[in-house]
């Protein structure tokens, strides 16, 4: 039986509830910062990376000393295509929009243009959620799977820089383990691999709730020696929640609760993810040298048929099909978020 809505009874139109899930990108704004993009489909990048040899000495009569050329390595990448897209139907153009009066007067191609409007956003943001992903599955793992309809390859940095601890009594869930001095070791670890200073660490949420329970920790955080550390908890921006700072290592300590909807590797139970695997942490620096790449969308040009390229990081599309009649929305990227320097940062499961 249909709804009967009385036109004699006077009725309130309220606000529109929307609960939507924010889109959060500490990795990708915090370390991705530099943007390019191309007309090309791959992208190479020439690294150099020095030494710290220092300069000889000689004797006066020689007068000096011939010292190597440093060489380099080209490393060539190839952005995974992303390109999620809505359909707008003749349904969707009479019925009325969420918050719009039933006598609102609204006609059905000013529907289309705020539902295009609408679905331009939530595309967008699908894909930063994208970006903010590769750049938690590079810091973590050191390596993209590009896991998708008709792909399945993986973009692999060869990163090293990781330590699992296996010995019970130095995990940190432990009584007899020192947090403190491994994040010393794995601080220094950088400095000597990657020639800079980590001043942010990345928890996940449990070594977060180790780290902070840990009794040497807390020794080392008490009032009384607030020169060495301090534990501040408090909210921030973006999803994070900054813990405290190790003044010593000039270290500042964050909690990342963020999470991704997995629906690929079990498509009949999608599940929802952390972006920050609990039982890790990450130590990076602000400084290290990280980009985003964007490379080349190809178009189909109307009404011509020609194809055209494209250079930008989001790469919008529309085009409409009869019997029925559809109008489409696509959204295409190609992002990489590559980190030119792999012994930048640290990775470690201390619990």
């Amino acid at each position: 039986m249909a709804n009967e809505v009385s036109i004699y009874e006077p009725r309130t139109m309220g606000r529109v509830v929307q609960k939507l899930p924010p889109v959060r990108t500490f990795f990708r704004s915090t370390f991705f910062k530099h943007e390019e993009t191309f007309t090309t489909k791959n992208v190479d990048v020439d690294f150099r990376k020095g030494s710290r040899k220092v300069a000889p000495f000689v004797s006066r009569l020689i007068g000096g000393k011939v010292v190597p050329n440093t060489g380099y390595e080209t490393k060539t990448y190839t952005p995974p295509l992303v390109a999620p897209e809505k359909v707008t139907t003749v349904d969707d153009l009479l019925q009325r929009r969420p918050g719009e009066s039933i006598y609102s007067g609204r006609t059905p191609a000013e529907r289309a243009v705020l539902k295009m409007a609408d679905d331009f956003v939530e595309l967008r943001e699908q894909i930063v959620r994208r970006e903010e992903l590769m750049c938690a599955q590079t810091i973590f793992t050191g390596k993209i799977p590009i896991i998708g309809d008709g792909v399945n390859e993986e973009i692999d940095f060869f990163f090293t820089n990781k330590e699992t601890i296996s010995e019970a009594k130095k995990k940190w869930t432990a009584d007899t383990s020192d947090p403190i001095a491994d994040l010393k070791r794995w601080h220094e670890t950088v400095q000597k691999t990657g020639f800079v200073n980590c001043d942010i660490c990345v928890m996940g949420t449990g070594v977060a709730n180790a780290f902070v329970g840990n009794a040497k920790v807390q020794k080392v955080l008490d009032v009384k020696n607030y020169n060495l550390a301090v534990i501040q908890p408090r909210q921030l921006p973006n999803g994070t929640t900054y813990l405290g700072t190790i003044h010593e290592l000039g270290l500042d300590i964050y909690k990342y609760n963020e999470w991704y909807l997995d629906d690929w590797t079990n498509q009949a139970e999608p599940e929802d993810k952390p972006l920050v695997p609990a039982d890790s942490l990450a130590l990076l620096s602000t400084s290290s040298d990280y980009s985003m790449y964007y490379g080349a969308i190809t178009l189909i040009k109307e009404p011509d048929g020609n194809f055209m390229t494209v250079e930008g990081k989001y790469v919008p599309d529309t085009w409409t099909k009869r019997k029925p009649a559809r109008r489409f929305l696509n959204l295409s990227s190609a992002p990489l978020c590559v980190p030119h320097d792999v012994d930048s940062w640290f990775v470690a499961t201390p619990i």
